[in-house]
């Protein structure tokens, strides 16, 4: 037993929601929020499914009619008319313009939930799997993480996409164990609330058959028949699930009747042109537009300095090298060496997903644009890492049985201090070798630093300085006018007499192009040449993502 455990477990939960919730209020709305809610919104008042379909609806039906109770408003008709998504999108940032943070913070705070039940769910995964103690310090390890942190705060799919894979496998694990119906019902549960979430749940098919697998070969099944049925009905199950959600919108049409781009299900449609799809037709069309965007060289890769045209495989390990706590990092290397000692089948329930969503992410997708995408091992490891925390295994460990939990905690407050060094920008986290917060910017770019969340810090320290315009080159799907900034868009040359002051969103900084968003609307792909100011320093930097010069008058930059 654990003293007061339970009190520890609700003091960790409120400190995650507490941070969590501070990021809500300090973050301006990011890159894809403004599609997330927008698609969220349509499909609560409208059914309309058709909006920002590279993500399945659920959480997004969620967020939606959490604004919805808030105030927001719908876009407007003639945006509606065009089927335009990004048109779409800036109507209803436009329309929600008097309300716009209260609108997403009441959105955000749905996936702030959803963060406190990943959160608890470790807790009880490491209970379960190392004992009480361990899921304690699992628990402290992911209510400090800054990626946890910065996920939980914004309308996004990573932290439901983190909660589905582990309640998937320990559901299914428990059910592999024990053969009881009502794990299988929760494995179920889960699994659909995976399909409903990402594009990346027919990934879970392989896990929970490799969980199926080593179960039986460990002679852990207690009934091994009922378990290859109970994986084998998990499909159908799901397919209701989808057609349910989607209010049965299923054409049943054959492959040659579909319009795809991506490479997959063209293939699959000059394979077989008569095939016809049990799956619902937003459901496969969104998963189709979702390949295109994770093809090779269609996203560029910014690694080290360098934009790279395609995907690179060893992205994702030095991404979280740089992106990780030194703490977490630490308790990886130390878990790593108690199980040297301590080798136990329970462990397969963390290595089985963490490996084959980390080998899909390096050598088969190519979205190489931030850790987030490798939200779900987060979750794992931590009860993995929990696991020094154990009485069993360190003993099992050697002579040295008590070193393990003390390092364990040492490791957890280590990792609560980097963290609160950031707070509440969490997002452009970076550990002190990489940089620290926001300076590891030339390493990794994109979202592991800036995806638009500065314009409120931005806003404030034109503000301080008395500042009351600007020239900006803004990396974001909002008008940064929403938030009361007065400024020129940016897009190369030199700024004119508007303004004395320039700043510049890191994405920018660095070379990378994107759409930039205007008070007359989204650009075509902007790409700017900052070199000239790489070795000024900024006067500040809010957020850790927008850098501030003065390119005129006393002190000005070069």
């Amino acid at each position: 037993a654990f003293p007061h455990e339970r009190w520890w477990v609700a003091a960790l939960l409120a400190v995650h929601v507490a941070l969590a919730g501070w990021g809500v209020l300090r973050t301006s709305v990011t890159f894809d929020e403004n599609f997330h809610l927008a698609s969220g919104v349509l499909i609560v008042a409208r059914g309309e499914f058709r909006m920002a379909t590279q993500n399945p609806p659920l959480v997004k039906a969620l967020c939606g009619a959490a604004a919805l109770a808030a105030g927001a408003r719908l876009p407007a008709e003639s945006a509606l008319r065009t089927a335009d998504e990004s048109v779409v999108m800036e109507s209803f940032m436009r329309e929600n313009a008097a309300h716009y943070q209260r609108t997403f913070a009441a959105a955000r705070s749905v996936v702030v939930l959803l963060s406190a039940l990943l959160g608890l769910l470790v807790w009880r995964v490491a209970r379960r799997l190392y004992g009480p103690r361990a899921g304690v310090l699992a628990l402290a390890f992911h209510a400090v993480a800054p990626e946890a942190l910065a996920q939980a705060g914004v309308v996004t799919m990573d932290v439901p996409t983190a909660l589905s894979w582990l309640a998937s496998a320990y559901a299914f694990w428990m059910f592999a164990r024990s053969g009881r119906w009502g794990w299988w019902w929760a494995s179920a549960g889960a699994v659909s609330f995976a399909f409903l979430v990402r594009f990346t749940a027919p990934l879970l098919g392989p896990a929970l058959l490799a969980i199926a697998l080593v179960t039986v070969a460990a002679r852990r099944a207690r009934r091994p028949v009922r378990l290859w049925s109970g994986l084998l009905l998990l499909a159908p199950v799901v397919l209701a699930v989808l057609y349910v959600a989607h209010l049965g919108r299923a054409s049943f049409a054959p492959l040659a009747d579909w319009h795809f781009r991506s490479h997959l299900f063209q293939g699959l449609q000059q394979a077989a042109p008569w095939l016809r799809l049990p799956l619902p037709d937003v459901w496969l069309g969104g998963f189709d537009r979702q390949l295109v965007d994770s093809q090779t060289g269609v996203t560029p890769t910014y690694l080290l300095g360098r934009i790279l045209p395609g995907a690179v495989w060893y992205y994702f390990p030095l991404a979280l090298v740089f992106k990780w706590p030194l703490g977490f990092l630490g308790g990886l290397l130390a878990r790593a060496g108690l199980s040297i000692s301590s080798r136990r089948h329970r462990d397969a329930l963390v290595a089985i997903p963490v490996l084959l969503y980390l080998a899909f992410g390096m050598f088969f997708g190519s979205l190489n644009v931030g850790v987030r995408y490798m939200l779900p091992l987060l979750p794992f490891l931590c009860v993995w890492v929990g696991g020094l925390a154990s009485t069993r295994l360190s003993a099992r460990g050697g002579g040295r049985a008590r070193l393990w939990p003390r390092l364990g905690v040492a490791l957890a407050l280590l990792q609560a201090v980097e963290t609160g060094l950031a707070a509440p920008w969490f997002l452009s986290f970076f550990n002190g070798p990489a940089g620290g917060p926001g300076g590891g910017y030339r390493l990794v770019n994109d979202s592991n630093v800036d995806w638009g969340q500065g314009l409120l810090a931005l806003r404030d320290e034109m503000r301080a300085r008395g500042i009351e315009r600007i020239h900006l080159a803004y990396h974001g799907t909002t008008d940064p006018a929403v938030y009361g900034i007065d400024y020129v868009p940016y897009l190369g040359g030199t700024p004119g007499p508007e303004s004395d002051w320039l700043a510049v969103s890191s994405y920018y900084f660095v070379g990378l192009s994107q759409r930039m968003m205007t008070p007359r609307g989204r650009t075509p792909p902007v790409e700017i040449d900052f070199q000239a100011l790489w070795r000024t320093r900024p006067v500040a930097r809010p957020a850790d993502c927008i850098y501030l010069f003065r390119v005129r008058g006393p002190g000005r930059a070069r």
